[in-house]
């Protein structure tokens, strides 16, 4: 009952504004619902099984089609989260099997204006890192969470990622339509669901320092499809405990990464069949940091079926490794955390996609007591824009 409320408003909205022309559409509108039917086959904590998801709208309004303000654009997003957490409760893996996991929140996530000039643009508001930053394109076809962001990062400081965003300024530069240069400064806690309930509070303070970020990016295609490089450097200015002395604090916390989407094979007849390619790393300092570093990557395979929405068939590996410091703190800790991926996903109709996914995770939560763990999941999509 709870999904056929959700979508009743949104149908209504997408035939009231579809009288609109693509010229005068100065309005943009996204709304998509996920679901993973979770279970914990073997290992781990917890056999149980169960279910979590995520809805999420989006809207944009063009500022300059509204006659209201040259080169801009607004971006207010929201969403719903519910279930349990499975990696917490039932895995024990600390870099998260399901993207979506974030347990029982609704709130505003996102919220900002965008501004154009000439090769420029410009964020300020309520904003994503991720959607920005540090993000593979073929490493987005899978479902665990450390391929969307370096756990060096999302493990280590607060960072303005899913569920919970921060304010933040963005500025990039775009040249020859190819290099890109990224710079932002996001606030350094984005806080909590509890502390602050519909994300409407900026906790904006001294004490919770600055996350800063750079990046590089050579965006090629190649027969229509992504060819990327990403190298990238943060540094947080908030103060974080010295795990060689644990009485001691460090002022500033600071990584590099790098990502790599490579198109291997493409079919010139037909560009929806491909292969690509991901690589991911990041390093952080031992004596600060959870996680020092990590390696990731994996191989996409896109349109194997003949069929108008290409599938994807998708193999992936994930490695965390914990500091030397860090694991001095616990004789139970293993070296790291490693996390194989196999999924498909499989397009049908126009807005509605099944991935099924398994992923087998060795160390789970980089402990050497925990049994290694065989996840199944089952995935759905529904995504509506116009």
């Amino acid at each position: 009952m709870r999904f056929i409320l959700f979508l009743l408003p949104i149908f209504f909205l997408l035939n009231t504004l579809s009288a609109q022309s693509e010229k005068e559409k100065w309005i943009g509108f996204e709304t998509s619902v996920t679901g993973d039917f979770y279970k914990t086959l073997d290992g781990g904590i917890s056999n149980e099984y169960v279910y979590i998801g995520m809805e999420d709208v989006g809207f944009t309004f063009d500022l300059e089609k509204m006659g209201l303000w040259p080169g801009a654009e607004v971006f207010i997003q929201g969403l719903n989260t519910h279930g349990r957490l499975p990696s917490e409760e039932l895995t024990g893996d600390m870099q998260v099997v399901s993207n979506i996991e974030s347990g029982i929140y609704t709130g505003v996530y996102q919220y900002y204006i965008s501004q154009s000039i000439g090769n420029w643009n410009f964020i300020l508001g309520q904003h994503d890192l991720n959607s920005e930053f540090v993000g593979t394109e073929y490493g987005g076809t899978f479902v665990n969470s450390s391929f969307g962001i370096s756990p060096t990062i999302s493990l280590n400081v607060p960072v303005s990622i899913y569920p919970m965003a921060s304010l933040a300024f963005v500025a990039k530069y775009e040249l020859k339509k190819k290099y890109n240069f990224k710079l932002g400064v996001y606030d350094g806690d984005p806080g909590d669901p509890e502390s602050n309930r519909y994300n409407l509070q900026p906790n904006i303070s001294d004490q919770d320092g600055a996350l800063i970020i750079s990046e590089f990016e050579r965006s090629l295609e190649f027969n229509g499809n992504p060819d990327k490089i990403k190298i990238g450097a943060y540094y947080h200015t908030n103060k974080f405990t010295d795990y060689r002395d644990t009485l001691k604090k460090v002022n500033g916390n600071y990584g590099l990464y790098s990502t790599i989407d490579f198109v291997l094979w493409s079919n010139f007849a037909k560009p929806d069949r491909y292969i690509g390619l991901f690589a991911q790393g990041g390093i952080a300092p031992l004596h600060i940091n959870k996680v020092n570093y990590y390696v990731g990557g994996g191989v996409h395979f896109n349109g194997i079926l003949e069929t108008d929405k290409p599938d994807a068939l998708g193999l992936a590996f994930a490695y965390a490794n914990l500091s030397r410091d860090y694991k001095k703190l616990n004789s139970d800790y293993a070296q790291g955390e490693l996390i194989f991926e196999l999924t498909y996903k499989l397009r049908f109709l126009d807005h509605y996609c099944v991935q099924p996914n398994i992923q087998y995770v060795i160390n789970p939560g980089a402990s050497a007591t925990l049994e290694d763990a065989l996840v199944a999941l089952m995935r759905f999509n529904i995504y509506l824009n116009y």
